[in-house]
């Protein structure tokens, strides 16, 4: 049928439809609306299955800090960097100022000081302590023959000195290596048992807590109650660790309370220990300050008893005007520290003139003014000169005495004595250091040995105390989605199946 036909045929409907051309568009947009864009966009996904799966909880029970940290943005502090270095600056700056005004000021005191009150002067006394260089010292101020010999004595020695030290100091260090290679395998091996207590202590804290919680879980999906747990609050979740029970019991109880008590009467006993050294040390005070009191009177009465004495004998001599005690009383004026009007009444009883008198009061006021003496000669040496001296104490020195005088037999025997005790000592010494340093090593390796024992009941309830904290948030979601009864039993199956995948293979993890 031609195409004009069909469209005669159908001459009112066509027409119909080309009038209601834009019904019939509006009318498509709203089907295709309603039924496929709509459902689409409209349509809910839920994630309750990758909850489940992932154990993702709703629990309040996690750690969660309260501090909030801001954090700032570091900037340039002028004032933390800049003053440092300006404080530096000034505190050297002002030292440098400081030195040189007491230079100054010390420069100023010697142009205005008597010379009496001056520091005296110091000698310089170079002091050779080692026998190398005191045999050097000897055949550079007479290179003869003898000093020659005796300095490459010393030497030899010297090196032979060295070389057995040093074979003694690694010999020993090398035993003591083998020891602590030995004992640090003997304690690997005992840490064996140790290790494995901590393992199997660990899966049994794994095991009982599954098992406890399939008990819980069981009692919760299998309830035959016709709600799923109208009352879930009545399941309480206390998983309960058996592991300790057979070495903890007493532990726990009594065990805990003697320790308790101890710890009382120790702390008592540190308390009254405390207030005795306390109160012994203000008694101790009390008397120290007693005693500085009674030597300060003590002083001032021998002090008062000495210028009496002193007065007295000036008196007796004074009387007799005999000049040849003019020196005599001079000496005893200036332990007196006189004054210049008793100076004078005793010089005019020895018709001194005014000079002498005058030279007397000078002497008196010089002795009691200055507080430093010149160190003897003997002793300090001559000052403005350089003194050499030696101080010998190993046997070396006594090799050289004995090349430069082989004649006299006690140096010999003198050198061989004393080389002989010093080499003995010096051995018995090194092999008592490594024998001490063995046997720290291995009563160290015990100790160490006894604390691993000793934390392998702490450790294992640190990984329980760790995988409850874990799985109890789990538990507790477990819990409410029970209580609120849109979970099925097959769902509440799944996410107890979870929970207990989560306990067995979750961390904290036992090989660790």
């Amino acid at each position: 049928m031609s195409t004009e036909a069909i469209r005669t045929k159908n001459n009112g409907l066509y027409v119909k439809n080309e009038n209601n051309k834009s019904i019939n568009t509006t009318l498509q947009g709203v089907l295709v609306n309603s039924h496929l864009r709509t459902s689409a966009c409209n349509e809910n996904f839920s994630f309750e299955d990758i909850e489940d799966s992932l154990l993702i909880s709703k629990s309040d029970k996690y750690y969660s800090s309260n501090n909030k940290l801001e954090i700032k943005e570091s900037a340039f502090d002028i004032k933390k960097a800049i003053l440092p270095l300006i404080a530096g600056t000034i505190s050297v700056a002002a030292g440098g100022y400081a030195f040189s005004e007491c230079l100054k000021k010390s420069s100023k005191s010697l142009l205005n000081t008597k010379n009496f009150e001056h520091l005296p002067d110091l000698a310089i006394n170079m002091n050779i302590r080692e026998e190398p260089q005191f045999a050097i010292y000897r055949a550079i101020r007479d290179p003869n023959f003898k000093n020659i010999i005796g300095a490459i004595g010393v030497f030899i020695m010297s090196g032979i000195t060295l070389s057995c030290k040093n074979f003694v100091d690694g010999a020993k260090e090398i035993w003591v290596k083998k020891k602590n290679a030995d004992i640090e395998k003997n304690l690997q091996e005992n840490l064996i048992s140790v290790d494995r207590d901590t393992f199997s202590g660990k899966l049994k804290v794994v095991n009982d807590m599954m098992n406890t919680n399939v008990s819980y879980f069981d009692s919760v999906i299998n309830s035959k109650q016709e709600t799923l747990c109208p009352d879930i609050a009545s399941f309480t979740h206390k998983p309960k660790s058996n592991i300790f029970d057979p070495f903890f019991t007493s532990f726990k109880g009594k065990e805990s309370k003697e320790d308790i008590k101890e710890n009382k009467n120790n702390n008592l006993k540190y308390t009254l220990l405390a207030s005795g050294v306390i109160f012994g040390s203000i008694f101790l005070g009390k008397l120290s300050y007693s005693n500085i009191k009674k030597a300060i009177d003590n002083t001032q009465k021998f002090a008062n008893k000495y210028a009496e004495n002193t007065i007295d004998v000036i008196e007796k001599l004074t009387n007799k005007a005999d000049r040849k005690d003019v020196p005599a009383v001079i000496e005893l004026m200036k332990s007196i520290c006189a004054k210049p009007e008793r100076i004078k009444e005793i010089g005019a009883k020895y018709n001194l003139t005014d000079g002498e008198i005058q030279n007397i009061i000078e002497e008196v006021e010089a002795s009691q003014k200055t507080i430093f003496a010149d160190a003897p000669t003997a002793l300090g040496g001559v000052p403005k000169k350089v003194q050499y001296y030696c101080y010998i104490d190993e046997p070396r020195g006594h090799l050289y005495n004995w090349l430069l005088n082989p004649e006299n037999k006690f140096t010999k025997q003198i050198f061989t004595a004393f080389t002989a005790s010093s080499a003995f000592g010096y051995v018995f010494e090194k092999g008592m250091e490594a024998v001490k340093e063995v046997t720290v090593m291995q009563e160290n390796a015990k100790t160490e040995l006894d604390l691993k024992k000793r934390l392998v009941s702490v450790e294992i309830e640190n990984f329980r105390a760790k995988k409850e904290s874990a799985i109890t948030p789990l538990v507790d979601n477990f819990t409410i989605q029970a209580q609120s009864g849109q979970k099925s039993k097959k769902d509440l199956k799944q996410i107890a199946d979870n929970i207990l995948m989560e306990i067995k293979n979750g961390p904290p993890y036992v090989y660790n």
